[in-house]
């Protein structure tokens, strides 16, 4: 979703903020697009993992290439605040048990907001205590490595073997994720060929890597982001089917208002791809935009049959389901959002959208003061 804006904003009462004016304010702020990602929206399987330093609950500082395992160490990226997370750290805890001696280690790092607090520290410390968690808990102050692997859901995890290249990626922590999930540590850690590979299994080309990093370097910088297009374009040209390249230009294409563009890329990925969520969500939110809500929901309710843990996704499918007509489905998916991740703010101000659209302006007024609220609170 959209990052957070540059500055805070008070109200002294409740009152109605039209979608424009809400929507301007965060413009100013340098507010953008992030469309959904099937779990990272910078590493794919094949690819490297960044060597992240940060600092552990005690204070001290630790180096991922001095924890990592020497055949696979999976990074959990989990918050305080996600019912998930809890799950995932105690069976990553059992895993670790069983073979930290084989070759296989955890990481757990803690993304619970940009600016950790001495409140939200406490808390990972009392979770770390209550799951008796042995393996190393690091703090993501400011969100470094959050944003270094791409990461869109919490609780993520991405299992990276000794090089560091990723083998494997899961969103949240479906049951079926999280099995899979296990029985490919255990299949590889005990010599066995794995079942499961990930979301995409094969490598992409060196050189189409080493593009797309540039890309992504220059989209962090407002004075260098229009040059992304022109590496991703060659990160494509460098090998067609690195589908995440793809998706990042036609997310590009999309943000400059040229929908066809980003649509023929989109083509491209769910060719290679039919179950591919990034493209599904950035399809569906497109046609949402060109007034296609039909369409816009068959795209949207396809990904969240394949992953409904992101939040992103099930917003855009709510404000599809609420423009079709279908007001408790679109409620319905705004709170199942909000549970996903009660701290963002876009949700609530597409729920405000949706009901303004509806004429109900008690209840978009209310939504749009959650989105202000949530933001107030990040800062």
């Amino acid at each position: 979703m959209a990052e957070l804006p540059c500055r805070k904003k008070s109200m002294a009462k409740t009152t109605f903020m039209p979608t424009i004016l809400f929507i301007g304010v965060l413009l100013v702020c340098g507010l953008a697009n992030t469309p959904a990602a099937a779990a990272l929206q910078r590493l794919q399987v094949g690819m490297q993992a960044p060597d992240i330093t940060l600092k552990g609950i005690r204070g001290e500082n630790r180096r991922f290439a001095e924890l990592k395992g020497e055949k696979l160490t999976a990074v959990v990226f989990w918050s305080t605040w996600s019912s998930k997370s809890g799950e995932v750290l105690a069976r990553m805890q059992k895993l670790y048990d069983r073979y930290r001696d084989r070759g296989f280690t955890v990481i757990a790092v803690n993304a619970d907001e940009q600016n950790l607090s001495d409140q939200t520290i406490t808390a990972v410390k009392a979770m770390v205590d209550k799951l008796a968690l042995g393996y190393p808990v690091l703090l993501d102050q400011g969100l470094a490595a959050f944003n270094d692997f791409g990461v869109i859901a919490l609780p993520s995890t991405v299992v990276v073997d000794g090089g560091r290249f990723v083998r494997f990626e899961l969103s949240g922590y479906p049951l079926e994720g999280a099995e899979q999930l296990a029985e490919f540590i255990a299949e590889t850690i005990e010599g066995r060929k794995p079942a499961a590979t990930g979301t995409i299994s094969r490598q992409p080309a060196p050189a189409a890597v080493r593009a797309f990093n540039m890309a992504k370097a220059l989209q962090k910088s407002k004075y260098t982001a229009d040059n992304a297009e022109m590496w991703l374009k060659k990160a494509v040209e460098a090998d067609p089917e690195f589908l995440l390249a793809r998706i990042s230009l036609a997310r590009v294409y999309s943000q400059r208002g040229a929908d066809d563009r980003a649509s023929t890329e989109l083509k491209q990925v769910l060719q290679r791809d039919p179950a591919n969520v990034m493209a599904l969500c950035d399809f569906g939110l497109i046609a949402l935009k060109q007034g296609k809500t039909g369409e816009a929901v068959t795209l949207l309710e396809k990904a969240l049959k394949i992953s409904n843990a992101l939040p992103e996704c099930t917003t855009y499918a709510a404000l599809a389901h609420g423009r079709s007509g279908d007001m408790d489905k679109a409620m319905q998916l705004f709170e199942q959002a909000a549970q996903i991740n009660p701290r963002d703010p876009v949700i609530y101000e597409y729920k405000g959208k949706l009901l303004e659209e509806k004429g109900r302006m008690p209840e978009a007024a209310s939504s749009y003061l959650q989105a202000l609220e949530k933001i107030l609170q990040a800062r």
